[in-house]
């Protein structure tokens, strides 16, 4: 009996130490050790985004950050996208290395910009973040992907 108990438990630990090594290797493949060029911080508000630009600093000081608010219906020109379009646009560098560290200031938020490839949770308390590459010029629109509270 107890040489049984010995081979189911043995043979379970032995299968996942043989998977557990090749994926110790893949994960450590796969970690990027990239610095980037810029890194701009996101705090997804409801119905707004904020956005820091901390590499650089203004001459008081500070570094730069704004709000980034959808434009009303009422105030769309002709030409603009209704709940794309917004008045303070986050503008990044081409063929550079940028980090976004993203987060929440209220409730669960979704950056996302599809044209890049990117989605990230934004939770309040926690600090997301993921690094890319913007190969060509354009204007890429980018939305919130969750129900913003009420």
């Amino acid at each position: 009996m107890s040489l049984i108990e010995l081979v189911w438990t043995i043979t379970p630990a032995l299968i996942l130490s043989a998977i557990a090594f090749p994926s110790f290797n893949l994960l450590y493949m796969m970690d990027e050790v990239l610095s980037p060029t810029l890194t701009i911080k996101v705090v997804g508000h409801q119905w707004y985004w904020s956005y820091e630009y901390s590499d650089f600093i203004t001459e008081s000081g500070d570094s730069i950050d704004f709000d980034s608010y959808m434009i009303p219906d009422s105030d769309l020109e002709l030409g603009q996208f209704r709940l794309l379009d917004v008045d303070n646009k986050l503008v990044i560098p081409v063929d550079c290395h940028i980090r976004l560290i993203v987060t929440g200031a209220d409730v669960i938020h979704s950056f996302a910009v599809p044209s890049l490839g990117l989605k990230l949770d934004c939770v309040p308390g926690r600090l997301n973040q993921v690094s890319f590459l913007a190969e060509r010029t354009g204007i890429f629109y980018g939305q919130c992907s969750e129900i913003c509270g009420v």
